[in-house]
């Protein structure tokens, strides 16, 4: 039977044919999206039809899993991967990149050679997006990722202590923080974060007027220090945390080594006259600032010691951080 004209359109195979020729060679089979709609305050959520069409546009057919609670982001993603999509993309923030990541990793399993994990960042932070070099604007991210080349980074296998005690285990892939990271994240998780870098610098304020300070033992690669009076340790796989603190400025994702970075207890004075530092990359010229690279690290203190993984407040020390060398792939950098 003859197709007549008004049953064609042209212009939807024309859209069809340019995406075809666009379309990234690391995308095998369909996308699935991981979507924390509440994050960025719940802004993800209301923008989410828009960024579901534009990421339809450039990569095709998508597979939407709506995040609906703390940790359901690392149950979707081990799904989809077992389900057969190999690209996942994570839309939220840096909490729910790491329960992507620990979704790829579920288990202590390594995930399918070919799976790939794409960001879109939503996120208050956003602070492994930096690392990728990834914009903020969702629609520039996925233009981003469109032409991204899917390379392996190193991930860090995390065992501490919860407040009750009990002993767990987390894959983090930027930044792990003890003493006032610990803290400022506790307290960023409590209040909005609708003020996005802001609502961190706030956080770091308030806290550091309260803060008094830890006391911990540390051994890096087996050389230990003992009693550390200590304002924060940041062990980073990643440069940023902290909504754009450059942490550990000499951190690469992809040499199989991590940055420790050890700021000694200062008095509050000191830290709002210094905390520049934090942010333009100078933070290895301050007096009272250590830095170390290693593949392992034990942390212990005597007192309660709260720790951060990838921005999230998850417990307190006793911590031991083991680096897992190119253990994912990511788009970007």
């Amino acid at each position: 039977m003859a197709v007549g004209c008004q049953d064609f359109d042209l212009s939807l195979v024309i859209c069809h044919f340019e995406r075809c020729m666009t379309q990234p060679s690391w995308i095998k089979g369909t996308v699935a999206a991981i979507v924390n709609p509440r994050s960025a305050n719940g802004r993800t959520g209301r923008i989410w039809p828009r960024i579901h069409a534009e990421l339809r546009k450039v990569l095709g057919e998508v597979r939407v899993f709506h995040t609906r609670s703390p940790r359901h982001a690392i149950d979707l993603t081990a799904a989809a991967l077992q389900a057969g999509h190999r690209t996942i993309l994570a839309i939220g923030g840096d909490g729910t990149v790491n329960e992507v990541v620990n979704g790829f990793l579920s288990n202590g399993r390594a995930p399918v050679s070919e799976a790939v994990l794409g960001v879109i960042p939503q996120g208050t932070g956003s602070d492994f997006r930096r690392a990728l070099r990834l914009p903020l604007d969702e629609r520039a991210a996925i233009r981003a990722i469109q032409t991204a080349d899917a390379r392996p980074i190193d991930v860090m296998s995390v065992t501490y202590r919860t407040s009750e005690g009990v002993a767990l285990s987390r894959y983090a892939v930027n930044v792990v923080s003890f003493g006032m990271g610990g803290a400022v994240a506790a307290r960023v998780n409590r209040t909005s974060k609708a003020l996005g870098k802001v609502s961190f610098l706030i956080a770091t304020v308030a806290t550091t007027l309260r803060f008094q300070g830890n006391t911990v033992s540390l051994r890096i690669d087996g050389a230990e220090l003992q009693n550390v009076s200590i304002s924060n340790v940041a062990v980073g796989n990643g440069p940023y945390h902290g909504g754009g603190m450059w942490a550990c400025p000499r951190a690469v994702m992809d040499d199989g080594v991590l940055e420790v970075t050890i700021i000694e207890n200062m008095p509050a004075w000191e830290i709002f006259r210094d905390i520049s530092y934090l942010y333009n990359g100078r933070i290895y010229e301050h007096p009272k600032v250590r830095y170390f690279r290693t593949t392992h690290l034990e942390a212990t203190s005597d007192q309660p010691t709260l720790l951060e993984i990838d921005g999230e407040p998850l417990g307190q020390l006793p911590l031991e951080i083991e680096v897992i060398p190119k253990a994912i792939r990511v788009l970007g950098l």
